[in-house]
């Protein structure tokens, strides 16, 4: 059963300037749950992250809640940190 929010927020989608807007901001914020996620399934803890790449647990936990905020030498050391690579491509819209 839609709630009123859920018939508020589907109104509001059909608007081309609200829809761009939403896939926008959850194209970020995928970015920092990525970042999360992948901390957690390696048993990091947000301190131990924040150690290794020379910052503290407040802006680590900053950095996985608002991604767009980081730069990309954060992002890719803490890409690093947790194992990985950060791989940033421009794709051809379709």
């Amino acid at each position: 059963m839609a709630t009123a929010w859920d018939r508020y927020v589907k109104k509001e989608l059909r608007k081309p300037a609200v829809r761009r807007a939403y896939q926008e901001e959850t194209r970020v914020l995928k970015i920092g749950l990525e970042l999360a996620d992948q901390r957690k399934r390696k048993g990091l803890a947000q301190a131990e992250v924040a150690k290794r790449i020379g910052t503290s647990a407040p802006q680590l936990s900053r950095t996985e809640h608002r991604p767009e905020s980081a730069n990309m030498r954060t992002l890719m050391r803490y890409a690093a940190a947790v194992g990985m690579d950060l791989d940033v491509r421009l794709v051809t819209r379709t």
